[in-house]
């Protein structure tokens, strides 16, 4: 098989795994609002396997296009898609580009909604933070002290449980 071809079945392979991770980040959405966690772990588990397949397909598309770029005679240190369409025929380029136009897409749509999921675990990590301060209560609500030494206490920090920049 050609490295072209190795090249095109790479990317929509490529293509493919982001369509799954787009679907999980689209499911953890929905976990996060029900705040379900087993669901949840469920999702970055099978989040994290997809990953690991993703990495591995990059590397190898990586070496099929410097392959590619050595069967042609070219040593590209920059080898990427782009600088491969100028080498290769009407049909194929036109193919790769669809395939890199629509790989992009879904990029950018992973980036995307794992941005709102950040921003709805951020919300959600800010609501327990609120409400642990409003069940913890402050030690000076609990004790009694003499009017004059609550003037003159010095700086005692929170009791919080929840350490939120962990």
């Amino acid at each position: 098989m050609s490295a072209v071809k190795l090249i095109i079945q790479s990317l929509a392979e490529l293509i493919r795994i982001h369509q799954q991770l787009n679907e999980l980040a689209s499911k953890k959405v929905d976990s996060i609002k029900q705040g379900d966690m087993p669901a949840l772990e469920a999702l970055v588990r099978e989040e994290s396997k997809l990953a690991s397949k993703l990495r591995t397909t990059e590397l190898m598309r990586e070496k099929q296009v410097h392959a590619f770029f050595a069967e042609q005679g070219e040593a590209n240190e920059h080898a990427t898609i782009s600088s491969m369409i100028a080498l290769v025929s009407s049909d194929e380029a036109n193919l790769l580009q669809r395939l890199q136009k629509v790989l992009v897409q879904e990029v950018n749509e992973l980036k995307k909604q794992n941005e709102l999921n950040q921003s709805l675990i951020q919300e959600s990590l800010q609501f327990v933070n609120l409400s642990l301060d409003l069940l913890i209560p402050n030690a000076e609500d609990v004790s009694y002290k003499r009017p004059q030494a609550r003037e003159e206490r010095s700086y005692e920090p929170s009791h919080s449980i929840f350490d939120s920049k962990a």
